[in-house]
This record gives C-alpha cells, structure tokens and sequence, in this order.
C-alpha cells in the first residue's frame, strides 16, 4: 500500500512540474519588478479560469459515465486504420473548433482518444498531439473560434462574414499542411482492439452531464457562466461527488499562474524595448513579430499587445493563428492537450511535431499570403 502511494505521490509530482516551474518563476519575476503579490490576481482573466473550470468538470463528468469508452469502442468497430482513425479525430477537432472554440473541442476529442487507447492498449499521444494542432487551425477560421480572434474581431469591427473570408486563406494553407502531415505521419496499420467486451454507461451521469455542457456553453454566450459554474458543481456534488474529486485541477491552477507569469514578462524592458523596435508598418515584420511573439508570451497576449500598435487587424491575426502551433505556449489548447498525455518525454514528442509543422506554415503564408 505504502509502495503504491509513493507512486502516486510521483505521478502527482511529476504531472504538475510545469506549475512548480510557473509558481518559482512569478515569484522571481515579482520580486524582480518589485511588484506586491496582493496585485497579482488582477492580472488574472478570471473569466477564462471560471470557463476552463465548468468544462473541466463536465467533460471529466461524461468521462466518467463511460460514454466516451462506448463511443471509442463503436468507433473501433468500424474503422480498423490507424491512418483513418487519425484523419477522423483530427478532421472531427478541427471542425468542432470552428463551432465550440479551440479549447471545448479538445476537452471533448480527446478524452475519446483516451478511451479508444484504453480499449487497443496501444499510444495514441500522438493523435492527441495533431488533435491540438487540429483545433489550433479549425479555430482560426471564425472569430468565435478562440480567444485571440474574439478579441481582434472587436477591435476589427467587421461582420461575421467578412471575418471568415479574410482568414479562409490562411486557414486553407493551414488545413492542407495537416493533411499533408496526418497522412504522412500515421500509417494505414490496422488497430489493435484487446478489449471487445460493450461497456456500461452511466446513464444519469451521462445525461446531467450532456445537459450541463449546452446549457454552460449557453451561458457563456449569454455572459452568466460565472454564475452558472455554481449550480455545475452544485450539481456534481450531489448527483455524483466522484466528478469533483477526480478533475484536473492541476491544470487550473496551471493557467492562474500562466497569466500572472506572462503579466509580468511583458513588464520586463528587455521585452518592452524590442517591441518598442519593430516596424510594424510593415506587414511580414507584422506578421513574424505576431508568429513569433506567440511562441514566447502565447498568442492571446501576442495579439493583445500587437493591436496597440497596428491597425492591420487581418495581418495580426494572420500571425498569432500560425503561432499558436509551435512551442507549447503558442496556445492554451497545447497545454490543455499535453496535461492529458501520459508518457515519459512528452514535450520532446510535442514539439517534434508541433516545431515542424509551425516552420513550414510559416513560411508558406509568410511568402505566398502576406504582402
């Protein structure tokens, strides 16, 4: 027993070593610009914490009903390619993105990945991989499809329409390269399915949960999620109080410091003066500085910071969308993504393919879609 808490203890330790990282590294970073820790929560988008909280919940809900294991073991019944079965979660993530923003696709792809691995015995990171690369391109499309591109359509001020025809282009080079890249990287191997025995389903569980996940995304559209993650919890507490205790809140806890450590590295004058050198008059500059901006403070900040000094809406955009694939701070959706990977040099792995793809969309829109 003491053997297997340990281990426990490890696993713990070691799934939450980013966090550890962050927290040291805001506490330098604070110390540094002598800024008081009682400020440090402002610099938090509480909004996005109460967001991630409620989806994290429900789809930890639908996951433990046992409706993704069902949904794997349908699926392994009827694609038998290990090629086909990536093009079907990476095309399904892509286009759930497009809908549901980058970060509820992944919350519901992936733990159906996790299910279908669980049922073949075999490792499916590197769909998940592609699956954050996927909702990476698919949300770059609309303006509701992440957050950076909510942001810049505000300030844009043009319709919905007019939005998805400015980032087509872009979008068409990204879904062609992944592809590309699906194909190349996944053979067509049949799957290995150890498991043939129908799952149950916890049915009540299943149907709160459903249920709760419409009416969440409903209340962000409508502003009240604040206040609807309340009866969320409320609701898991009484129905089935499992839910709560086996969320990932690692992964909140990831994010709050995420914020609060890019707050306070904008605030560095090293930082401050090479933004303060660009020419952002120029559109490739424009757009690499939104690219590779993204690689170093994330693309929702990119974008933030780039707007206070160009209007070129369209070429910002164009930037931090390609710059959310790459490094895995490009984008929230590859930290959402790499938490649910299991397996020992994950972020090597990440950024084998995640590095590779963003160099060669890179140069593709650099040379080919911007002026």
């Amino acid at each position: 027993m003491a053997a297997k808490t340990n281990y426990s203890g490890i696993t713990l330790l070691r799934k939450n070593t980013l966090p550890a990282v962050l927290l040291v590294l805001g506490l330098v970073l604070a110390a540094w610009l002598r800024e008081p820790l009682e400020r440090l929560p402002a610099a938090v988008d509480w909004d996005t914490i109460i967001t991630l909280c409620g989806l994290l919940l429900i789809t930890t809900g639908v996951k433990e009903s046992g409706f993704f294991y069902l949904a794997a073991y349908r699926i392994s019944r009827h694609i038998g390619s290990m090629r086909l079965l990536a093009l079907f979660l990476v095309f399904l993530s892509a286009l759930l993105s497009v809908f549901l923003t980058n970060d509820i696709a992944l919350f519901i792809v992936v733990p159906l990945t996790l299910s279908l691995q669980q049922i073949s015995n075999d490792d499916y990171s590197r769909i998940i991989i592609f699956e954050a690369m996927a909702v990476n391109v698919g949300s770059a499309l609309t303006p509701i499809g992440n957050p950076q591109n909510i942001f810049l359509w505000h300030r844009w001020g043009v319709s919905f329409p007019v939005f998805v025809q400015e980032m087509a282009p872009v979008v068409a080079v990204l879904s062609i390269c992944l592809l590309a890249a699906t194909l190349l990287c996944f053979a067509p191997a049949p799957i290995r399915v150890t498991n043939r025995q129908h799952p149950g389903v916890d049915r009540v569980l299943f149907g709160l949960s459903a249920f709760l996940l419409v009416a969440f995304i409903a209340s962000i559209e409508l502003d009240f999620e604040k206040y609807f993650l309340a009866v969320v919890f409320l609701c898991m507490l009484l129905a089935r109080i499992r839910v709560i205790l086996k969320t990932d809140w690692g992964l909140i806890l990831l994010f709050v410091l995420l914020f609060i450590d890019l707050h306070l590295a904008c605030r560095l004058a090293p930082i401050q003066r090479l933004v303060a050198m660009a020419d952002f008059s120029r559109p490739r500059v424009l757009f690499l500085s939104g690219a590779l901006m993204s690689q170093a403070i994330s693309n929702v900040p990119s974008a933030i910071v780039l707007a206070k000094y160009s209007s070129a809406f369209k070429i910002i955009a164009y930037g931090v969308n390609v710059g959310g694939n790459g490094l895995v701070i490009g984008s929230f959706a590859n930290l959402i993504a790499l938490r649910f990977i299991e397996k020992p040099r994950k972020n090597l792995l990440f950024h084998a393919y995640s590095v590779s793809f963003f160099l060669v969309t890179l140069a593709i829109v650099y040379f080919y879609l911007v002026p």
